[in-house]
């Protein structure tokens, strides 16, 4: 992601709040007013569902004094995956208007407050404090791009991030800080494609853990500048679907079944510049002591309720 691209794109959509007044939207059959703005991709093709739109998303409340709620343009975008809407469920939501999206396209959509009250969507007793009957909520989307599957999308999104982390240097300083910590403890590890070091203790006699197999995995997750557990459970693992940060997924392929080690993993190959809430810092390097239990052609059978497993972003 161009930080001019971001820039650009965010000044545009704010050029277009004050352009454009209620007359240049059109209707959705449930009364919600959009106006697309169109980029210069091919408009030959429609959407499909399965595919994703990568979009940035800008939030805001018009009223006596316009309220930014939430954006993405200082964070990763968002993943707006394309889907049959069941009926009912997507009435006056921006749901109804993706699929007319085409590459480079941007949206604008007006939601009333009062038209969410009328139709049940909201309750007036329990509105949030920034939200006032009679306002107005906007949502502006740029389309930065479409992909086949959210897996596709989010390594498009990290090999953008990685491109910019290595220009201005901060991959290197990222991938040395890993090293250096391997290196102070003696550990003898293997670099995977992507960047990640393993500490291979057993690497398995069973089925190879490879793109498209199903993996049960015991693990510990551990920060790297303290040593401290942050998280440990059992989950499952999709491998090549990009349901796991990068760097998680890249070090399993090191093991079989039965396999058993150390994924070092640096920030960029970890939960990003985004962190994770206010547990995990931006580019927060980290590790797991891993534990393969197996790995199949299905989804193995898992405890009632599981650890919260490690995941990427939303939008990378």
């Amino acid at each position: 992601m161009k930080r001019s691209q971001i820039i650009s794109a965010l000044a545009f959509a704010t050029i277009a709040f004050t352009a454009c007044n209620n007359s240049d939207f059109k209707t959705t059959e449930s009364g919600l007013q959009y106006k697309i703005i169109e980029g210069k991709g091919d408009r030959k093709d429609s959407l499909k569902n399965g595919q994703v739109l990568r979009v940035h998303v800008k939030q805001t409340i018009s009223g006596a004094k316009d309220t930014v709620i939430q954006s993405t343009y200082d964070a990763s975008p968002a993943l707006i995956p394309i889907q049959e809407i069941p009926p009912g469920q997507g009435d006056y939501s921006p749901l109804e208007v993706f699929k007319q999206l085409r590459n480079g396209d941007s949206l604008i959509v007006h939601m009333l407050v009062d038209s969410l009250i009328m139709k049940g969507l909201a309750n007036p007793t329990q509105l949030p404090p920034f939200i006032k009957r009679g306002e107005k909520i906007i949502y502006t989307f740029k389309v930065l791009g479409i992909y086949p599957d959210e897996a596709t999308a989010n390594a498009e999104a990290q090999k953008e991030e990685i491109a910019a982390l290595e220009k201005s240097g901060e991959k290197a300083k990222q991938d040395a800080e890993v090293q250096g910590y391997v290196k102070s403890k003696g550990y003898n590890v293997v670099k995977s494609p992507l960047g990640t070091l393993v500490k291979v203790e057993n690497p398995g006699e069973g089925a190879a853990a490879v793109n498209g197999k199903f993996l049960k995995v015991k693990y510990t997750g551990k920060f790297l500048d303290n040593d401290s557990t942050f998280d440990a459970g059992e989950i499952p693992v999709e491998l090549g679907k990009g349901g796991s940060i990068p760097g998680f997924e890249d070090g399993l392929k090191q093991f079989k079944q039965g396999g058993k080690g150390t994924i070092f993993i640096p920030g960029y190959l970890a939960y990003g510049k985004d962190g994770r809430g206010g547990a995990l810092k931006p580019y927060q390097p980290m590790y797991f002591d891993v534990e393969v239990l197996s790995v199949s052609d299905s989804m193995p059978p898992m405890p009632q309720q599981p650890m919260q497993m490690p995941m990427p972003n939303e939008g990378r």
